[in-house]
């Protein structure tokens, strides 16, 4: 069972002479660890080897950049491929990008409309009060990454990463030369941060303070990861297609498995809401 998002822990005090016990969020900084894949086979070879280091570089600005300003060697990680093509003017090399981006388990972006210009050599920094094409997305989508890891610890704990790209969407709608796309952006992250997004953030929080109890206080486990079905079935018999719902247990349902496989009667409603995986749930009840 995957366990890296779910970080919680049990605190314990003593109050007029009973001792309580409850669960807390744990306040896990995290390290973001990207590998960046840079395909350039559609830039001419001079460019090509102009880039050649590229890839390094942008790992480096990622990697070696305190995103949440905690101390942890917890690490959170990301994979990104990169698509070049050239795009420059007279006056300055300018590229075309195409950017997918995963944390390698339950959430990935892709994005086809990236402009940016940018000489071989520049330094890349970091700067949350000037906007650049180039650094200014890939801080968008790794706040957007940050923001889904951080209400797996606490509800709604991802706010201030999704604050964070919502201010750089907001930064990118000024500059008119490199605006592509940001109306697309501003509004995912917009919607992310809705009202109407909270139910889909708070089954999050609740299946991973579940998970946290497996193999503990499996009852504990139980009754949260109950509690983030119901919130599922709820937003699927209002939203029956929803995709982001069904990528949720196309990466969980196995845990959901874990969690559930005494209760028939659990994994009957789990086969209702995600006949994908009918077969799999259907034996897990065999053993």
């Amino acid at each position: 069972m995957v366990k890296r998002l779910f970080r919680r822990y049990t605190f314990c005090w003593i109050w007029a002479g009973t001792i309580i016990l409850g669960s807390v969020p744990s306040v896990m900084a995290q390290r973001v660890q990207a590998q960046v894949k840079l395909m350039l086979e559609r830039l001419p070879l001079e460019k090509q080897q102009k880039l050649k280091d590229f890839a390094e570089n942008i790992e480096s600005y990622i990697n070696d950049y305190d995103w949440t300003n905690e101390s942890s060697d917890d690490e959170i990680p990301i994979t990104i491929q990169i698509f070049l093509m050239d795009n420059s003017v007279s006056y300055e090399a300018r590229y075309a990008g195409t950017l997918l981006i995963t944390n390698n388990l339950d959430l990935q972006y892709y994005d086809k409309y990236w402009r940016f210009p940018y000489e071989a050599g520049e330094q890349l920094t970091h700067n949350e009060n000037i906007f650049h094409p180039f650094t200014g997305f890939i801080d968008f989508y790794v706040n957007l990454i940050l923001g889904w890891e951080y209400d797996s610890y606490g509800k709604f704990m991802g706010t201030p990463f999704y604050e964070k790209a919502q201010l750089t969407s907001t930064q990118a709608k000024f500059n008119a030369r490199f605006n592509l796309g940001w109306e697309e952006r501003s509004r995912l992250v917009d919607r992310l941060l809705s009202e109407e997004y909270k139910p889909f953030r708070t089954m999050k929080d609740l299946f991973a303070l579940g998970l946290s109890y497996v193999g503990e206080e499996d009852s504990t486990a139980q009754k949260y990861c109950g509690q983030a079905l119901s919130v599922l079935e709820d937003m699927l018999s209002k939203d029956p297609d929803n995709e982001e719902i069904q990528r949720f247990l196309d990466a969980h349902h196995l845990e959901f498995i874990d969690v559930f496989k005494e209760d028939h009667e659990v994994i009957e409603r789990l086969i209702r809401i995600d006949p994908q995986h009918e077969g799999i749930y259907r034996e897990s009840m065999k053993e």
